[in-house]
């Protein structure tokens, strides 16, 4: 096959009962313009023998990458070094791409061939399969109020599997691997402050929610804390014009930090986040729920 125009990277860490699912979703869609790379992340439970369960059932029908495990972010980038592909999807193990996802992209990208980043809906399903539909929201015309929108009004959002990114980005930029959650939120604002972003108004992938996600683990939103909004605002990546926004990302993501100390009974921690909130943007006051939850803090 010649240079592909997908690489497809499917991050595995101990999802052996859903990565058949995911892969599935892959090998099933139209086309031979594309490569689909596993990555184990070092899973200990039966990821291995179910890779090479489908290897042999698919007759070799993807790569196989096996690492010691380095969490999210760099398992990702170990699909980008091995990759080839014009443009790369990160499908999480757990997770599905829609039917015909691949055609979408294909038909968005003859439009404009030389875009960052295309970002389509998802269709999210919760453990009990209640499902719903998201949209990325439109996007303004202007980076810095793309940025704005996806970083502080959450108009504008994106969802790994659900996105496909130029190979090109990841010339200037890899995934963060210090942070092991939300290595997310400074790639795709890196791409919104320095590339094209085009909309799919359709949904391109079914996300599975999990009650045990990272989104969810105290330790690991400690780990990240605020250092995310530093690598955001790194000057050697976003334009001078941009920086405005740090202050205000900042007092957010304090409120974030608030309110997931909050929701894990840790209230004398979570003040700290909120009173940093509130001393760099005093405004944060008037958004009661905050408020309330930091009143309730107390008793």
């Amino acid at each position: 096959m010649t240079e592909p125009l997908f690489s497809i990277v499917i991050p595995s860490f101990n999802y052996a009962l859903t990565l058949p699912r995911a892969v599935e979703s892959v090998l099933s869609q139209e086309g031979e313009d594309f490569e689909l790379l596993v990555v184990n992340d070092g899973s200990t439970d039966e990821t291995d023998g179910v890779i090479q369960s489908l290897l042999a059932e698919t007759d070799n029908a993807f790569r196989y990458i096996k690492q010691e495990n380095a969490g999210p972010a760099a398992t990702r980038n170990a699909g980008i070094e091995a990759g080839s592909g014009r443009f790369f999807i990160f499908l999480d193990a757990d997770d599905e791409m829609a039917v015909n996802a691949l055609e979408y992209y294909r038909e968005q990208i003859i439009k404009t061939p030389r875009v960052g980043m295309i970002a389509g809906g998802h269709l999210s399903r919760d453990e009990n399969g209640r499902e719903k539909a998201h949209l990325p929201g439109a996007l303004p015309a202007s980076k810095y109020k793309k940025l704005q929108a996806y970083l502080l009004d959450k108009t504008v959002s994106f969802s790994n599997g659900a996105v496909t990114i130029s190979s090109s980005v990841f010339d200037s930029y890899r995934y963060p691997e210090r942070f092991r959650s939300s290595e997310d939120i400074p790639m795709f604002a890196h791409i919104l402050a320095n590339y094209e972003v085009t909309i799919i108004d359709s949904s391109l992938a079914i996300i599975y929610k999990h009650s045990d996600s990272l989104r969810h683990n105290v330790g690991y939103v400690r780990e990240v804390g605020l250092a995310v909004v530093s690598e955001v605002f790194d000057t050697e990546r976003i334009p001078p014009a941009l920086l405005s926004l740090k202050e205000a990302f900042m007092a957010q993501r304090s409120l974030s930090l608030f309110r997931t100390l909050y929701g894990a009974g840790k209230y004398k921690e979570a003040r700290k986040y909120y009173h940093r909130a509130i001393a760099i943007v005093p405004t944060s006051l008037f958004q009661f729920s905050y408020l309330r939850k930091y009143l309730k803090s107390w008793f």
